[in-house]
Order: structure tokens, then sequence, then C-alpha cells
């Protein structure tokens, strides 16, 4: 089973993020704008207009976002709401007399986060019988791992006589559309002692899962060797069939880049997935590395994705 080492993880920054981002921003100033417009003695109507339109650029973002994974909406909805409860909350139990209104609000605001929250919490948790969780039955949902909407396992076959070791890596697309998977594997200081190849590219069908074997020629002398990896998604994401996620893989820091970033006051460190991999005990450094090989493990049923979308090469 692949290994994750501990570290500082660095977040991915997609459209997806980019439209939440300014999603939950534009329902900040719109809260804030709406205080400052009840306030006695402000300019209301000015305000009023600047909350009307922050308003209506975060339900355009959201109802965009909305089509393809509610239950983010629905997640940043709950954490928007739960903050408002916190901070009336705070207001309400500081000021001598902050009126009613307040008190309301703030109930009304921690009610529609617990709504939200549960919502979104048994949503995750239901599989829909049309996509499966495969992974998750076969390894356990806390062993998953994801990148940009493919979640992924692995598993190690130690090499026999002439055979190399195989690793095996398990793909499992949680959208509607098809996605160009790249494996990229770093072996740092110990790549001369290996042999494997640093990239291969794969394409997932839409809602599809797979698996990856690809081989790895490794010394006879006793050792243990780190081989890290990460994957490249590229495609457009489709709507979200697997509501369950996964853990977000974490992209290892080398040491090189820890002193860079140290230098201007920033703390990246450790991080990354990785096989460990032992000796072989025949020498088969100068034999040929075989190719990788790819296998379709499940396919949605004709008529669950879109049919155009699931032919589309990515």
């Amino acid at each position: 089973m692949v290994e994750r080492t501990t570290g500082i993880p660095l977040m991915t920054l997609n459209r997806s993020f980019f439209s939440l981002a300014g999603a939950f921003l534009a329902l900040s100033t719109a809260a804030i704008s709406l205080v400052v417009a009840f306030t006695p003695g402000s300019t209301g109507q000015t305000a009023s207009i600047v909350a009307g339109v922050s308003m209506l650029v975060a339900v355009l973002l959201l109802y965009s976002e909305a089509k393809l994974d509610p239950d983010a909406v629905l997640t940043l909805l709950a954490v928007f709401a739960l903050l408002t409860a916190i901070c009336t909350g705070i207001y309400v139990f500081s000021a001598d007399d902050a009126g009613v209104a307040w008190m309301v609000v703030t109930g009304v605001a921690t009610l529609v986060a617990a709504a939200l929250g549960y919502t979104t919490y048994r949503r995750q948790h239901h599989e829909a019988p049309e996509f499966p969780d495969i992974l998750g039955r076969q390894f356990g949902p806390d062993s998953l791992l994801e990148t940009e909407g493919i979640q992924f396992t692995g598993t190690l076959q130690p090499g026999e006589g002439p055979n190399p070791h195989w690793m095996s890596i398990y793909l499992q697309n949680t959208f509607d559309a098809p996605r160009a998977v790249t494996v990229r594997f770093d072996a740092g200081n110990q790549a001369r002692y290996l042999r494997f190849h640093q990239e291969h590219r794969v394409r997932v069908g839409a809602a599809e899962v797979m698996a990856v074997r690809l081989p790895v020629i490794a010394p006879t002398y006793p050792g243990q060797y780190s081989l890290y990896f990460k994957l490249r998604v590229d495609g457009a994401e489709g709507r979200r069939v697997r509501l369950r996620r996964a853990r977000t893989a974490e992209d290892r820091v080398k040491a090189s880049t820890t002193a860079a970033l140290l230098a201007f006051g920033h703390l990246r460190v450790g991080g990354g997935v990785k096989f460990t991999i032992g000796p072989l005990p025949d020498d088969i450094w100068v034999a040929d590395l075989p190719a990788p090989e790819a296998e379709t493990i499940w396919q949605p049923q004709l008529g669950t994705v879109p049919l155009h979308q699931s032919m589309t090469d990515v």
C-alpha cells in the first residue's frame, strides 16, 4: 500500500477554488454592506447597492458551481452561516443592548449552518447505486487520496527471480467527464539505484475505475528505496457523481525547495506519497524495462454519463 508522509499540505488552486473563494468574498461584502446600510447615520443607499451587486455576483458564482459540485456550495454556505452566527453572537453577548433583531439573526444563522452542514455530511456519506465506491470498498475509504477529483491508492507486488517489482496504482474518476492522468515518479537522490518509467499518461473515462501497473527494477544488495509519485490531472471536471471525498494528496517538498522558501520566511517541509521498495533477489539491472500496463476495473452503464463526454478524447 502507498505510504503518506507527513508534511504541510499545499492548496490546489483550480477553477472551483477561485469560484468558491470569489463567492465567499462576495457574500462577506454583501453582509458587511447590509450592516452598514442599517447603521444609523450611514449612507444607506450606497451600501444597499453594494450589497445587492455583491449578492448577485455570489449567486451567479454559486449557481455555476452547484451544477458541478453541490456539496462544495453547501459546505461553503454552512461555513459562512456559522461565521455569521459567531460574529453576531459575540456582538449580542458583548453589547449592552444589542436588540432582538441581532438575536434573531444569530439564531437563524446557527440553524442554517447546522441544517446545511448536516445535509452535505449525509450526502457525502451516501453512495449512489449507479456509481459505487469501488476503491473505497476494496481498500477502505481511509486508504484513498484525491487529486483534482481523481481518487487513488496503490499496492506493490515484490519482484521474484528475473521479474521486476510491479506497482499498481488504482484510479477512480469522481466526475462524469473523462480525465487525462499523468503519473510522475521521483526517486530523489536514490534515482541512480532504480530503473523506472519517470511518467506515464493514461486516459480515465467518465466515472471509470482503472488500474495502472508500472515496473521498477531495483538493485540486489540490501536496502530500502523510496519512490515518490504524484498525479497531474487534465480535462474538464464535469459533474461530480461520487460524492464521498478522500483526503487531498500532498506534494512532496524537496530539501532544496524548503531551503529556498525559508529564505523568504516560509516553511514547507515533508509531504508526498511514496512506495518503499526492497532489493530484487537476482540482478536484472541490464534487463529491458517492461512497458506499463492499464486495465479497466469498472465502467458506468450506458446512459448514466453523457455519451459525448464518455466518447471524447482528453
